[in-house]
Protein backbone atom coordinates (compact mmCIF):
# COMPACT_ATOMS: atom_id res chain seq x y z
CA UNK A 1 0.00 0.00 0.00
CA UNK A 2 1.30 3.22 -1.16
CA UNK A 3 0.91 6.65 0.83
CA UNK A 4 -1.50 7.46 -0.94
CA UNK A 5 -3.53 4.35 -0.12
CA UNK A 6 -3.90 5.22 3.32
CA UNK A 7 -4.75 8.46 2.98
CA UNK A 8 -7.68 7.50 0.77
CA UNK A 9 -8.48 4.90 3.60
CA UNK A 10 -8.46 7.19 6.30
CA UNK A 11 -11.44 9.22 5.35
CA UNK A 12 -13.38 6.57 4.53
CA UNK A 13 -12.63 4.58 8.21
CA UNK A 14 -13.81 7.83 9.52
CA UNK A 15 -16.95 8.31 7.88
CA UNK A 16 -17.94 4.52 9.23
CA UNK A 17 -17.13 5.58 12.44
CA UNK A 18 -18.97 8.93 12.14
CA UNK A 19 -21.71 6.90 10.94
CA UNK A 20 -21.68 4.32 14.05
CA UNK A 21 -21.33 6.87 16.47
CA UNK A 22 -24.79 8.93 15.23
CA UNK A 23 -26.72 5.54 14.84
CA UNK A 24 -25.41 4.64 18.30
CA UNK A 25 -27.14 8.67 19.42
CA UNK A 26 -30.30 8.18 17.68
CA UNK A 27 -31.11 4.59 19.44
CA UNK A 28 -29.93 5.78 22.89
CA UNK A 29 -31.97 9.02 22.12
CA UNK A 30 -35.28 7.14 21.17
CA UNK A 31 -35.01 4.55 24.10
CA UNK A 32 -34.68 7.68 26.50
CA UNK A 33 -37.94 8.54 25.05
CA UNK A 34 -39.31 5.16 24.90
CA UNK A 35 -38.06 4.79 29.18
CA UNK A 36 -39.10 8.54 29.88
CA UNK A 37 -42.84 7.84 28.60
CA UNK A 38 -43.02 5.18 30.89
CA UNK A 39 -42.62 6.85 33.81
CA UNK A 40 -45.68 7.69 36.11
CA UNK A 41 -47.41 11.26 35.49
CA UNK A 42 -47.58 13.66 38.48
CA UNK A 43 -50.25 15.91 37.45
CA UNK A 44 -49.60 19.51 39.21
CA UNK A 45 -52.70 21.44 39.81
CA UNK A 46 -52.74 25.22 39.88
CA UNK A 47 -55.39 25.31 42.62
CA UNK A 48 -53.12 23.58 44.82
CA UNK A 49 -50.53 26.53 45.26
CA UNK A 50 -50.87 29.72 45.45
CA UNK A 51 -48.10 32.91 46.31
CA UNK A 52 -49.52 34.95 48.92
CA UNK A 53 -48.29 38.65 49.72
CA UNK A 54 -45.82 39.45 52.41
CA UNK A 55 -43.50 36.63 51.52
CA UNK A 56 -45.75 33.74 52.15
CA UNK A 57 -46.90 30.67 50.29
CA UNK A 58 -49.36 27.89 50.50
CA UNK A 59 -49.43 24.53 48.87
CA UNK A 60 -51.18 21.38 49.35
CA UNK A 61 -50.35 17.68 48.96
CA UNK A 62 -51.85 14.19 49.89
CA UNK A 63 -50.66 12.59 52.57
CA UNK A 64 -50.58 9.38 51.80
CA UNK A 65 -53.59 8.17 54.11
CA UNK A 66 -57.17 8.08 53.98
CA UNK A 67 -59.53 6.34 51.41
CA UNK A 68 -57.68 6.26 47.67
CA UNK A 69 -60.23 8.47 46.28
CA UNK A 70 -60.72 11.56 48.92
CA UNK A 71 -56.70 11.32 50.66
CA UNK A 72 -56.02 13.46 52.98
CA UNK A 73 -54.60 16.57 52.74
CA UNK A 74 -51.37 18.52 54.66
CA UNK A 75 -51.43 22.20 54.06
CA UNK A 76 -47.69 23.70 53.84
CA UNK A 77 -47.49 27.70 54.75
CA UNK A 78 -43.99 29.03 53.37
CA UNK A 79 -43.26 32.26 55.56
CA UNK A 80 -40.74 33.40 53.15
CA UNK A 81 -39.20 36.05 55.51
CA UNK A 82 -39.37 34.11 58.67
CA UNK A 83 -37.71 31.62 57.07
CA UNK A 84 -40.22 29.06 58.52
CA UNK A 85 -42.18 26.04 56.78
CA UNK A 86 -45.54 25.54 58.64
CA UNK A 87 -47.80 21.90 57.90
CA UNK A 88 -51.15 21.71 58.91
CA UNK A 89 -53.46 18.76 58.77
CA UNK A 90 -57.26 17.93 59.48
CA UNK A 91 -56.99 14.40 60.85
CA UNK A 92 -60.66 13.43 59.60
CA UNK A 93 -61.59 15.52 57.10
CA UNK A 94 -64.14 13.13 55.65
CA UNK A 95 -65.85 13.05 58.31
CA UNK A 96 -66.56 16.53 58.68
CA UNK A 97 -63.85 17.32 61.19
CA UNK A 98 -63.39 20.56 60.36
CA UNK A 99 -60.26 21.95 62.68
CA UNK A 100 -57.00 22.44 61.50
CA UNK A 101 -54.13 20.95 63.61
CA UNK A 102 -50.43 22.01 63.54
CA UNK A 103 -48.49 19.45 62.44
CA UNK A 104 -44.78 20.64 62.21
CA UNK A 105 -43.14 23.81 62.25
CA UNK A 106 -39.46 23.77 60.52
CA UNK A 107 -36.58 26.68 60.55
CA UNK A 108 -35.48 26.61 56.84
CA UNK A 109 -31.63 27.44 57.55
CA UNK A 110 -31.67 24.42 60.10
CA UNK A 111 -33.52 22.03 57.73
CA UNK A 112 -31.06 23.29 54.65
CA UNK A 113 -28.11 22.79 57.22
CA UNK A 114 -29.63 18.97 57.94
CA UNK A 115 -29.70 18.36 54.45
CA UNK A 116 -25.94 19.45 53.73
CA UNK A 117 -24.65 17.24 56.13
CA UNK A 118 -24.03 19.72 58.97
Amino acid sequence: MTTNDHRAAAPRQGLAATAILTASAVLLAALTIIQAGRLPFNAAYAGTANQGGQGTSLVTIDSGLGPKERPYELLWVLDGRGEMVFVYYMENANAGEKALLLRQVLFLPDLFRKARGG
